[in-house]
């Protein structure tokens, strides 16, 4: 007989517009959802949460508020909060946990980048992460990576037991396709003025993604003869005004376009319409949006760097994001070869198919199922 259980998730991930750890929590508790509907669910935040869209809508709420500060609130309140509602255990999944937890829990960790590359996060992620990660991944029944290659930093950073840190990647959100749809492609470039060829980046616009170098590397490209516009979808992160100020002194603000924060419904058209997707990250645990891009069949052009040669395999042209020629040579060659752009969106479409959100929640119900037994 399966054992029911009950699950406390941390929701203050679902709070406000959502970026990529957003997504993964919204994404796999829903999968959970579906593929386990005996059991309860219980979502834990400092504010409330509001309507949610199916199935979270489903999941119980449960209502102990400090909107103040999210890491008190985790620190103080929700011990009691959990200690009361009695879950058989709990789910971080932005690498935070209240250090004195009652239940036994799960912690979602998706890169160690705090520590590998310090300088490209601000100070308040070094005073509540980076001290306390140790700790709650020491206290952690489970941990869970989202790529081999986060779980290898993990344990070379933290010294985390081997036998402790799970690999479960991420994957596509369902419905992210092909838009074909001449009329729908054409309401979406007039609803963002988009030009009828265009580079696209989505993702955080922060320092570790390099936006700074790809800004560089597409000056080279628009001096070999290419005019194609950076279209940079994503909210706006820390240190905006100093990348805006070097577009700026490159010469280069008429060639790049910032659509902000989208909804998800139109990014696989975004997507689609792209001529090249581009993503030079530095650093990434999983690195969602080069798979967004094949599962929409756009070719990628990725960083090697990090998870992304593990979740991109062959089916993106790799370049070592710290080399601008590199990149610029590879958008040329793409640009100049409309054959190898489509082979690399075919060969994309196959390698997002190798990912899913189900087998994403079979993998972590599992351990959920390994934990419970064990506590």
């Amino acid at each position: 007989m399966t054992q029911s259980l009950r699950i406390g998730f941390d929701g203050t991930p679902l709070l406000g517009h959502r970026s990529g750890v957003g997504y993964y929590t919204s994404r796999l508790l829903s999968a959970l959802v579906q593929d386990n509907p005996d059991w309860e669910y219980l979502l834990y935040s400092n504010r409330p949460l509001g309507p949610l869209e199916p199935p979270l809508s489903q999941v119980q709420q449960v209502a102990r508020y400090f909107p103040r500060s999210r890491w008190v609130w985790m620190q103080t309140i929700l011990p009691r909060t959990i200690r009361q509602s009695q879950p058989h255990l709990c789910h971080f999944t932005n690498a935070l946990a209240p250090l004195r937890q009652p239940r036994p829990y799960i912690l979602t960790v998706h890169d160690a980048s705090l520590f590998v590359y310090g300088q490209y996060h601000p100070w308040a992620r070094h005073l509540t992460i980076r001290l306390t990660l140790p700790i709650a991944v020491r206290r952690a029944a489970a941990v869970i990576a989202v790529s081999e290659h986060a779980r290898q930093e993990l344990l070379r950073v933290l010294q985390a037991p081997a036998g402790k840190i799970h690999v479960v990647h991420e994957a596509a959100p369902n419905g992210f396709q092909p838009l074909v749809s001449p009329t729908a492609r054409a309401a979406l470039r007039h609803k963002y003025h988009l030009p009828d060829e265009y580079l696209l980046y989505v993702g955080t616009l922060e320092p570790r993604k390099n936006l700074s170098r790809l800004i560089r590397a597409l000056k080279q490209v628009r001096a070999a003869g290419h005019r194609h516009r950076l279209v940079l979808v994503g909210p706006q992160g820390w240190m905006m005004q100093n990348f805006r100020k070097e577009i700026a002194a490159e010469d280069m603000t008429d060639a790049v376009q910032f659509l902000g924060y989208v909804p998800t419904a139109d990014l696989p058209g975004l997507y689609s319409l792209a001529t090249l997707f581009v993503f030079p990250s530095l650093y990434e645990g999983f690195g969602l949006p080069p798979l967004e891009a094949m599962a929409c069949g756009t070719p990628v052009v990725s960083s090697n760097r990090s998870s992304l040669a593990e979740i991109c395999g062959d089916a993106a042209h790799l370049v070592n994001p710290e080399d601008t020629p590199q990149i610029a040579q590879a958008l040329c060659e793409l640009l100049e070869d409309p054959a190898r752009r489509a082979a690399l969106g075919q060969r994309g479409l196959a390698r997002a198919k190798t990912f899913s959100w189900q087998r994403a929640a079979q993998e972590t119900a599992a351990i959920y199922r390994q934990v419970a037994a064990a506590s």
